[in-house]
């Protein structure tokens, strides 16, 4: 969801930044990009072991977290290009899933905001797992949802860890560089890596048109 097909990392951040200034923890800015692609729980852990004052435990730092955000969940938007996609895969009559890290009331809240429920047929959010990204358990939970095998299934990712996650769990799996750069997708061992969601979507039409007799 996050950087696919929502611009909500500066949002995440945003809240980020006003929940460690009301507990008085100075994180520096050079330090937020390595939260990229963390579940909210190991975020905190970090922050409150290594900026920490013991005003806040982990789960109060997360709940206040949580509570700026849906403040602040107006400014949510989709990512260029995001909702073409949808549509296009939409109407070629495949079931789309979603595989996320985000808590299950920040994906309805976005997905409500955005006009996206009617799209996905199996949601899997970090609450539904025992194990998050970067283990494939999520993936493998995903596929089942739509009931395919993990390796019929074509994964769109943007972080180190989702591929990762995806790839263990069989998966085919294209990365997308709008939060990690193109190289460190490459590097991850994506089966295919693009610089933008319009051109998946570009080369998804291709790939239809040259199946199509």
């Amino acid at each position: 969801m996050d950087g696919v097909l929502v611009n909500s990392e500066p949002i995440h951040e945003k809240a980020q930044e006003i929940v460690c200034q009301q507990y008085g923890l100075d994180v520096p800015k050079t330090v937020t990009p390595t939260f990229k692609g963390w579940t909210e729980t190991r975020v905190y852990e970090y922050i409150s072991r290594h900026f920490g004052t013991g005003s806040a435990t982990v789960e109060k730092l997360i709940a206040a977290k949580h509570s700026v955000f849906a403040s602040l969940a107006d400014e949510l938007q989709l990512m260029d290009g995001a909702m073409d996609l949808l549509q296009y895969v939409n109407d070629q009559g495949l079931p789309l899933g979603l595989v996320t890290s985000a808590t299950k009331s920040d994906q309805q809240r976005a997905f409500r905001n955005l006009g996206l429920i009617s799209y996905f047929s199996s949601i899997v959010t970090v609450e539904d797992v025992t194990y998050p990204k970067p283990d494939p358990e999520p993936y493998i939970k995903g596929a089942d949802g739509l009931g395919f095998a993990p390796l019929e299934c074509l994964v769109i990712e943007d972080s180190q860890y989702g591929i990762q996650s995806a790839m263990e769990a069989g998966c085919h799996t294209f990365g997308v560089a709008t939060t990690f750069s193109y190289d460190v997708l490459e590097h991850v061992g994506a089966h295919g890596v693009f610089h933008s969601i319009r051109d998946i979507e570009l080369y998804l039409r291709e790939l239809f048109s040259l199946n199509t007799p």
